[in-house]
C-alpha cells in the first residue's frame, strides 16, 4: 500500500519564506497587512509561510493526528505524523454492484495519504499565535486524501465490463428488396457519480470502525439513434440509371472492378462520399486494373484504369436522380458517348475525383453492378415527399470552332407538375484532333439555352412529415435513359474540367491529369 503526501524541503523553503516576505512587505504598504478574497473575507497577508521550518520547534501540548509534536523540529514531525497516520489505516474491502455485476476492492488498490504538511503548518501558526505557550493541549485533526486518479482507474475497468454500445436500425439490400434490422439499447455507467461514491466511501472505510461497504452504481440505458420505424415504409430505391459499354474487354474489366468496390457504399446523413477512395489507386494493376484506351493530352493511348469513367459516369447521373448534393465533378475533354452531353464524369486518381454528399436525415445505400456490357446503379434512401420525380435536362450551346459548351439542369416534379429545377455546372468540350477507327465525333449545332427559373423544391423534414408508404421491392423510380450520341468504344475525358466547386487540386495537375475514359 503506497501513502503520498507532499512535502516542501526545507533548503528550498528558505529561499521561498524571504521571497515571500518580501512581497508580503510590499502588500501590506497597501492593503494595511490584510487582503480581501473575492468573497470578501479579510485574511492576515503574511501566512504560515513566515515560519522557518530549519529553526522552528513546536510548542509543548500540541498534536497533530493525535500524534504529539511537542519540541520537534517541522521536518522531525512531519515524518513521525506522516508514519502514524499510515499505521491507521483500516484494512478494508469495497464491492461495487453494477448491473448484475459484482466488483470488489480492498485499501491496496487506492492511493491513500493524509494532509500532514497542511495541518503541521495550521499547528505552527497557531503555536506562533500563541507566543508558544499554549495552556492546554491541542490536537489538530488529519483528513484522508484519496487519490481520484486511482479511483477513476477502477470506474474505467468496471465501465469495460458493463457498457454495451446501443445499435441502430440500418438498412441492406439483397437484390431488390430492402431489409431493415431491429434496433438494440445500449447501457452507459454513470462514471462520475460512481467516483464520487467510492471517494467517499473509502474515506470513511479508511478511519472508520466499519471494515465493508457496498455501492450501488447508476447504469443508463442509452436509447439507439435511429429505430425500425424510422425505415419501415420510408426507405426505397429512389434512383436507378443504366449506361451500356462499347468497350474493351479491358475497358469492361476496369470499369466492373470499380463498380465492385463502390457497391454496398452507405453514406450516412451530411457524409461527402469520394469515388477515389473507393476504387483506390486505379492508375495501380496491383489493385487488379488493366491497360485501356485512355486519353493524355488530347490523344487516345493505352493506360491503366481505362475504361473507369463510364462507372463513375455512371454512378453521377444516379446520384443526380437520387437528389445528392454534387460536392466535386468534372466532364471529358471529349463529349462522352454513353451518357448525353454535360451528364459525363471523369476520373484520374489522385487528381480528379467525384464526390457527393447525403443531404437527408437518413442514410443512403449505394447498389452497383455490371451484366454483360450493361452497367447500373441503385440508390436507395428517404423518399422526400416534396417531389416525386427527377429529370435531367441538358443541351449543347457556344459553339466555337475548337468546340462547345453543355448545360444540364436537374428538374423537380409533383404529381406531374414542376415544382423546382437547379442548373448544374455546364461543360467544355474540345472537337477530337485525330479520327480513330472506332470513333466519329460530329459537332453539334449551337441551340439557344433556356433560361433556367431559379427555384428548387421546398426542403420537408422527414420528421414531421409522413411519406409515402411504398413495398421497395417494387417500386422503381422513373429514370431519363441517355440515348447514344456516338458510337465510341472508348471514353472521352478533358484536358480543362469543370469542377462543380473549389478544390485544393494544384491547377497544372489537373490540366495534364489523364483521362480514364
Amino acid at each position: 500500500m503506497k501513502f503520498f503526501a507532499t512535502r516542501r524541503m526545507s533548503k528550498h523553503l528558505s529561499v521561498f519564506t524571504c521571497l515571500l516576505l518580501v512581497f508580503a512587505f510590499m502588500l501590506s504598504a497597501c492593503n494595511s497587512n490584510s487582503a480581501t478574497d473575492k468573497d470578501g473575507a479579510t485574511q492576515d497577508s503574511v501566512v504560515a509561510t513566515e515560519i522557518d521550518t530549519q529553526t522552528f520547534v513546536f510548542s509543548s501540548g500540541i498534536k497533530v493526528g493525535g500524534t504529539d509534536v511537542s519540541g520537534m523540529a517541522f521536518d522531525e514531525a512531519f515524518q513521525k505524523v506522516e508514519s502514524a497516520a499510515e499505521a491507521t489505516v483500516n484494512d478494508f474491502t469495497l464491492k461495487v454492484k453494477a448491473d448484475e455485476k459484482e466488483f470488489s476492492y480492498t485499501k491496496k488498490d487506492f492511493k491513500i495519504s493524509f494532509n500532514v504538511e497542511e495541518k503541521l503548518m495550521e499547528a505552527a501558526k497557531f503555536c506562533e499565535s500563541t507566543g508558544y505557550s499554549a495552556e492546554t493541549a491541542t490536537d489538530f485533526a488529519l483528513e484522508v486524501v484519496v487519490d481520484k486518479d486511482s479511483v477513476m482507474k477502477i470506474v474505467n475497468a468496471i465501465a469495460k465490463e458493463t457498457d454495451v454500445k446501443a445499435v441502430d436500425s440500418t438498412f441492406a439490400v439483397d437484390g431488390d428488396r430492402v431489409n431493415i434490422s431491429r434496433e438494440k439499447a445500449g447501457k452507459s455507467l454513470d462514471k462520475d457519480a460512481l467516483c464520487q461514491k467510492i471517494l467517499e466511501e473509502v474515506k470513511k472505510l479508511a478511519k472508520g470502525s466499519t471494515k465493508t461497504a457496498t455501492i450501488e452504481a447508476v447504469v443508463n440505458e442509452v436509447e439507439p439513434k435511429r429505430h425500425y420505424e424510422d425505415f419501415d415504409g420510408t426507405i426505397k430505391l429512389i434512383a436507378s440509371y443504366n449506361t451500356y459499354s462499347t468497350n474493351t474487354p479491358n475497358g469492361n474489366h476496369n470499369m466492373n472492378l470499380a463498380l465492385e468496390s463502390c457497391d454496398g457504399s452507405v453514406i450516412e446523413p451530411g457524409e461527402v462520399w469520394s469515388f477515389n477512395e473507393c476504387t483506390g489507386n486505379s492508375n495501380l494493376t496491383s489493385l487488379g486494373y488493366l491497360p485501356a484506351t485512355v486519353i493524355i493530352n488530347g490523344k487516345f493511348e493505352e493506360g491503366v484504369g481505362g475504361g473507369l469513367c463510364q462507372a463513375s459516369s455512371t454512378i453521377y447521373n444516379a446520384a443526380l436522380l437520387a437528389n445528392m448534393v454534387i460536392e466535386e465533378r468534372y466532364c471529358h475533354q471529349f463529349q462522352s458517348s454513353y451518357v448525353p452531353a454535360g451528364r459525363d464524369a471523369t476520373i484520374d486518381y489522385p487528381y480528379l475525383d467525384l464526390k457527393l454528399s447525403n443531404p437527408t436525415d437518413y442514410p443512403m445505400y449505394m447498389q452497383c453492378y455490371m451484366e454483360g456490357t450493361e452497367l447500373t446503379v441503385n440508390i436507395y434512401g428517404w423518399d422526400d415527399p416534396s417531389f416525386d420525380e427527377i429529370e435531367i435536362e441538358s443541351y449543347v450551346y457556344g459553339a466555337t470552332e475548337e468546340g462547345y459548351r453543355a448545360a444540364a439542369t436537374r428538374v423537380y416534379y409533383l404529381d406531374g407538375k414542376e415544382v423546382g429545377r437547379e442548373e448544374l455546372h455546364s461543360s467544355w468540350y474540345d472537337y477530337p484532333k485525330e479520327e480513330t477507327s472506332t470513333a466519329a465525333t460530329t459537332a453539334p449545332k449551337p441551340t439557344k439555352p433556356k433560361e433556367p427559373k431559379p427555384t428548387k423544391p421546398k426542403a420537408t423534414d422527414p420528421k414531421e412529415t409522413t411519406p409515402k408508404v411504398t413495398q421497395p421491392a417494387t417500386t422503381v423510380p422513373s429514370v431519363t435513359v441517355p440515348s447514344t450520341v456516338v458510337s465510341d468504344p472508348v471514353e472521352p475525358t478533358t484536358a480543362k474540367p469543370q469542377a462543380t466547386s473549389p478544390t485544393s487540386q494544384n491547377n497544372e495537375q489537373i490540366e495534364t491529369a489523364t483521362a480514364h475514359y
